[in-house]
């Protein structure tokens, strides 16, 4: 990117964020907290209840993005029904729709609803060049975008060098063992997207690849299993200007997150910012996931999670629906800066961050 397109996105985003941003001065404008919330919901089609409660959030501006899991992608019609439905609620701004696709066993779009069937990233990976692999992701993203989604919740950049692991390796969800060669093929699914205009994020930071346990029951411990190059993918690809998003995981590390999980990290995030130097959008992994409900009341994870310094909250919704789930968030969240707890300019700079990515959709 050169340095008069980042100064251009940068100057429509401030433009994007300055109704809320003018308005925040000693209390965090609620439009600006609700934009950080990416839910999910029930439903297969637009017709049914748990999409009409959705999009009726969206409609009052109380979310800012939503999230598909496999049981909401069922069928083909009933997916682009539901898209049209969510981007037509939008009073304002752009909404990030959102779903992970991945290729191989994380597919939401697959074949037997009528999309491309695309091999795993590891497959990918082991067959194709990396400009291949790019044209590879730019059908799917086309597909992605014809679909009404505008945020790929993938790639993985974890590393696939571990046998054992449950949830990366098992699947092939990774591109490589090494952190070059997942940069290289992360980045040409980055391109891939970008050349029709769709998001990408980043996924599982500090690195899952790794590890003996799956994070989505519970925290999983980094700390004896955890090698430096899992960094390498997430410092490259800042380094080209190739992340629009970095999701972090529920994963736990002794240094790297102070023993929190990523999600509810200040000091995962610190190291993405200050070491790493992405100055990008940061996402939380699923907030609703055991991982996190097992230790936490969603509300308390949800002020942790933005207090650390995450711009974006992904939460399903799923393990116990709540139709009041975003004002209670926004509640939440409003109190804790009421109380001193997340400073106003923290939540001016996630919507700068938010509206730079609204704009390039």
């Amino acid at each position: 990117m050169t340095d008069i397109s980042r100064r251009a996105i940068l100057a429509s985003a401030a433009i994007l964020a300055a109704p809320f941003v003018s308005r925040a001065n000693a209390q965090a404008d609620e439009r600006m907290i609700a934009q950080m919330l990416v839910l999910g919901f029930s439903g297969t089609s637009s017709a049914d209840t748990g999409a009409q409660k959705l999009a009726q959030h969206l409609a009052a501006g109380r979310i800012g993005g939503v999230c598909f899991l496999g049981n909401n992608t069922r069928n083909r019609p009933g997916v682009e029904s539901l898209t049209r439905l969510f981007h037509s609620a939008a009073k304002t701004g752009k909404p990030l729709i959102s779903v992970d696709q991945e290729g191989g066993a994380v597919q939401r779009l697959g074949a037997k609803t009528g999309w491309s069937a695309i091999p795993a990233p590891q497959a990918v990976a082991a067959r194709n060049t990396p400009e291949q692999a790019r044209g590879i992701y730019a059908q799917m993203a086309r597909e992605l975008k014809a679909a009404g989604f505008n945020l790929n919740l993938a790639p993985v950049v974890d590393l696939g060098f571990e046998p054992k692991n449950p949830i990366v390796y098992k699947w092939g969800r990774a591109f490589g063992k090494d952190g070059a060669t997942v940069a290289e093929y992360a980045g040409a699914f980055v391109e891939g997207h970008r050349s029709q205009g769709v998001l990408t994020a980043h996924k599982h930071f500090p690195g899952h690849g790794s590890t003996f346990v799956d994070s989505h029951d519970r925290p999983v411990d980094l700390t004896p299993t955890w090698r430096a190059d899992e960094l390498v993918p997430f410092r490259e690809l800042t380094r080209r200007g190739l992340i629009d998003i970095v999701m972090s995981g529920h994963l736990t590390h002794a240094k790297l997150t102070g023993g929190l999980p990523a999600t509810l990290s200040p000091t995962a995030v610190r190291l993405l910012r200050q070491d790493i130097g992405f100055n990008g959008a940061i996402m939380t992994d699923d907030l609703d996931m055991k991982a996190i409900r097992s230790s936490f009341t969603l509300e308390d994870a949800i002020v942790r999670a933005v207090s650390a310094g995450h711009d974006l909250v992904l939460l399903s919704n799923s393990l116990q629906p709540d139709d009041m789930l975003p004002q209670k968030a926004v509640a939440a969240v409003k109190a804790a800066v009421a109380a001193g707890r997340i400073a106003p300019v923290q939540i001016e700079a996630s919507a700068q961050r938010i509206a730079a990515l609204q704009s390039r959709v």
